[in-house]
């Protein structure tokens, strides 16, 4: 799969030509984005991203919960067979979760993702 190539959220242009990445790079740029995107945040598709308003922030979700629904997006992706190893860490004083897991893709390989929420 064809993506555009994204640094901090920009395309990325090089001498003129935008910037692609393909196969797991793209998967990998494409998990990151839609873990980090909230849903409800995109105007076109506001079913788009993890629900942290909807399910998450100013509740007491239990993390469980919050690995569950982890899970249910990053295997949504058409890149993506399932996760085999998922582990989240929450910083306290930082308020940031960090979740890493290890994904079964759909060219066979297994690659091990690790994003800051």
């Amino acid at each position: 799969m064809l993506d555009y190539k994204l640094v901090d959220g920009d395309i990325v242009v090089s001498g003129g030509a935008i910037d692609t990445v393909v196969d797991q790079a793209a998967t990998r740029q494409r998990l990151v984005q839609k873990l980090r995107l909230w849903q409800g945040e995109w105007f076109l598709n506001t079913a788009a991203g993890f629900p942290w308003l909807q399910q998450i922030l100013g509740q007491t979700p239990r993390p469980e919960v919050v690995s569950s629904l982890l899970r249910q997006l990053i295997e949504d992706d058409s890149g993506v067979r399932n996760v085999t190893e998922l582990d989240l860490q929450y910083g306290g004083t930082s308020r940031e979760l960090t979740a890493t897991f290890t994904a079964l893709l759909t060219n066979g390989q297994e690659e091990e993702f690790e994003v800051t929420l």
